[in-house]
């Protein structure tokens, strides 16, 4: 198989609830456009230029598509859990950083925590950060398992 360099990415998060924690996460994955494929985890770098999309188009059914994730699943009735990617994008859009963290937290704790992750990517290598884009949900548990997902989809077209 051969690996291209990625030159569209998607941004997103959803949450979603299911007859058990896996059926949670499928059903988040569905909402994002994304459940007929296989995932592909990948650690955190952006490549240059980078061209964002609004939304998942379709996608042949089995693609293996690259992604960076962060997901949760609790079945714990009453407990909220949240899932968020923060993306820091450098100077010119010459590459970027991705950090993800999920939790039994706040949307806005994990947003806060990835922030500060990418604050600390970028301080590390020197780069100045440009943009900073966030993708995060949340869902307290009711009678359901339930799933929070952020992810970072790249394409390589």
């Amino acid at each position: 198989m051969s690996w291209m360099t990625p030159k569209r990415a998607f941004i997103g998060a959803a949450a979603a609830e299911g007859g058990t924690k896996l059926n949670a996460f499928d059903n988040a994955l569905l909402k994002l456009g994304i459940g007929n494929v296989n995932l592909v985890k990948l650690s955190s770098v952006i490549p240059a230029h980078i061209e964002w999309m609004e939304k998942v188009h379709d996608v042949p059914i089995g693609m293996l598509l690259p992604t960076v994730y962060a997901h949760i699943e609790s079945d714990e009735p009453g407990m909220t859990i949240s899932a968020a990617l923060g993306v820091g994008i450098s100077e010119n859009n010459e590459g970027g950083l991705i950090y993800e963290y999920s939790g039994y937290c706040t949307k806005e704790e994990a947003e806060e925590m990835v922030r500060k992750m990418v604050e600390e990517g970028f301080a590390q290598r020197g780069w100045k950060l440009a943009e900073f884009r966030v993708a995060s949900a949340s869902i307290t548990v009711k009678d359901k398992p339930a799933a929070a997902l952020a992810v970072v989809v790249m394409f390589p077209y």
